[in-house]
């Protein structure tokens, strides 16, 4: 393959240059990743820039990696997420296997994190918060990522946020060990304890740890293990020990902390269940910042595809109402008309099925004006009925026009008290499962430290009584050998 003054091989027995991988013009070489060479190609029968992976010749000389090669590209292609780097095509040509895959005119985290050194909260809940929603989309189609790292998640010069490698990861590492190319059980720093134990036998979960590890180095620019072989990295995480986030960065609130000290749970049971759980608790936490403050940008908000709550609502001119079927001449007109209709509608008199203070059902007469500012204050409850005459039949408020925005405000209140109520419970559960990690901790410290005392005071004692023993006996030892030996 040729490319601009890099030339990683040379294709088939004739060993000339290759230009072209299918339909996929080779340009220049990026870079090397753990499966082989990376170039950026161009789609020639669409005429777009794509990024294009080779296989290394030990992966192409064993046909069953071959085989789930192209099987877990093919399931890559099928995810359609605006925060996974897109799978384009799967073939093979000139001897080659390779995969062609989203270009992303950007940077990997990694490469920002090397520069920045350390993320704000803002930031750093805001590229989790994609991440999260990428592999929730990548779960529920049975893909694990297994090697989620700053290094595969990628930026936009836009702004916008990448999950890469998502289905090749899980191809790659299935036939590899640390002893080996050390790509196959995924990076050490962020994996989990289970994943180096066995990394055949892991689920989604494994991602939530790599991904709480990866939040971590954001917020404090540190790793939560460390050691200097890869080896001791492993059994430091057996451990389950480390410094919290809080601790590193004050800025970091209690509620984040403990969220990320669950993502990273030594025991995957104790972790969360699902990526979904975990952004329905930062967004209610609202700690992400609306855009990234370190992409240089034309000043539009970049579109990350992670739900926002209350952002991107746009607001309409209202028409010029109407009189007489005649349209209104002039603003002031028109204004002083909708004020005189209004008025007339707030007077009207209805009757109402409500309970009242005591949870009795009764019926009312109350005006459009009172019933508005009941629904608001939240003593007329959701599922009154209404009726405009005494013999007519009583109607939800929900099919009244009349009402449409108090009980659109009222229905979204009681969900965010709902949300509220529900984000307290989950803040709880994380602190009560927090006290009781401790106190076991505390318990299984005493009791090794107990245990520990009565082992020292015994071994004390066994060598005190030696030493009396000695005592005791040497005098006549030593006369006894003397007699033998005609000592005097």
């Amino acid at each position: 393959m040729s490319t601009s003054g890099t030339e990683p091989s040379k294709g088939g027995a004739s060993g000339q240059k290759i230009t072209h991988l299918g339909e996929f013009r080779l340009k220049r070489k990026l870079g090397a990743g753990g499966m082989g060479d990376v170039y950026l190609a161009e789609q020639e029968s669409l005429d777009r820039r794509v990024a294009v992976k080779t296989l290394k010749k030990k992966f192409a000389s064993d046909p069953k990696f071959v085989e789930r090669f192209y099987r877990e590209a093919k399931a890559m292609a099928k995810l359609d997420h605006p925060n996974v780097v897109r799978c384009y095509a799967v073939g093979e040509d000139h001897g080659f296997h390779y995969v062609a895959i989203e270009y992303i005119d950007g940077k990997s985290m990694q490469d920002w994190m090397n520069e920045l050194k350390q993320l704000s909260v803002g930031d750093a809940t805001y590229i989790i918060l994609a991440c999260l929603d990428a592999l929730s989309h990548a779960h529920e189609s049975k893909i694990i990522h297994r090697d989620i790292k700053p290094d595969n998640i990628l930026v936009t010069s836009k702004g916008i946020v990448k999950v890469a490698d998502l289905g090749l990861a899980k191809a790659v590492d299935e036939d590899n060990s640390m002893t080996q190319s050390g790509t196959g059980l995924g990076t050490p720093l962020y994996m989990p304890p289970e994943q180096a134990r066995n990394a055949k036998h892991v689920d989604h979960r494994t991602d939530i740890y790599a991904l709480g590890s990866t939040y971590y180095n954001f917020l404090t620019g540190k790793y939560p293990f460390s050691g200097t072989t890869a080896l001791e990295l492993i059994m430091s995480k057996e451990s389950g020990k480390f410094e919290s986030v809080r601790k590193l960065n004050p800025e970091v609130p209690e509620k984040l902390d403990l969220l990320i000290e669950k993502m990273m749970a030594k025991n995957p049971d104790h972790r969360f269940k699902s990526c979904a759980e975990i952004m329905a608790l930062l967004e209610e936490m609202e700690l992400d910042a609306p855009m990234l403050s370190f992409i240089d940008s034309d000043g539009s908000v970049p579109s990350s595809g992670v739900r926002r709550k209350g952002r991107g609502r746009t607001s309409s001119t209202p028409s010029v109402p109407k009189s007489g079927g005649y349209e209104v001449s002039s603003a002031k007109d028109a204004k002083k008309s909708s004020r005189k209709n209004r008025d007339v509608v707030e007077k009207r008199i209805w009757f109402i099925q409500h309970e009242n203070a005591a949870g009795k059902t009764i019926i009312s007469k109350m005006t459009v004006a009172q019933i508005k500012q009941g629904i608001k204050a939240g003593v007329i409850n959701l599922s009154a009925k209404v009726k405009r005459k005494a013999d007519g039949e009583f109607i939800s408020l929900a099919q009244c026009p009349e009402f449409d925005s108090e009980m659109q405000s009222r229905a979204i209140k009681e969900k965010a008290d709902a949300r509220a109520t529900n984000m307290k419970d989950k803040i709880n559960e994380i602190s009560r499962d927090y006290d009781r990690r401790n106190r076991r901790r505390f318990f299984k410290n005493l009791v090794e430290g107990t245990f520990g005392w009565i082992s020292l005071v015994i071994y004390l004692a066994v060598i005190a009584g030696i030493c009396y023993l000695g005592y005791l006996f040497i005098p006549e030892i030593w006369r006894w050998i003397a007699e033998k030996m005609n000592l005097a």
